[in-house]
């Protein structure tokens, strides 16, 4: 399991981060405080995560790729 900070300040970077990691098989979670919602849903992740930084937690250890396109995110 791999543990990102994310960070996104506008509605269409978050629409593209979710269209990124559902190119993915593994599971993905974004989580603030105690909240958690599916990484792969444009709407949990517009609710917690716009213009805060969040925690984007990986369900696998071989996500080097998506790492990479995700970098743009990264807070």
């Amino acid at each position: 399991m791999k543990h990102v900070m994310v960070k996104f300040e506008q509605a269409d970077q978050i629409i593209n981060f979710v269209r990124i990691i559902n190119r993915y098989a593994y599971d993905a979670d974004v989580k603030c405080g105690s909240r958690v919602v599916d990484a792969k849903s444009v709407v949990g992740v517009l609710s917690l995560a716009k213009s805060k930084t969040v925690e984007l937690i990986l369900h696998t250890d071989e996500c080097n790729e998506l790492l990479e396109e995700l970098a743009p995110f990264a807070a």
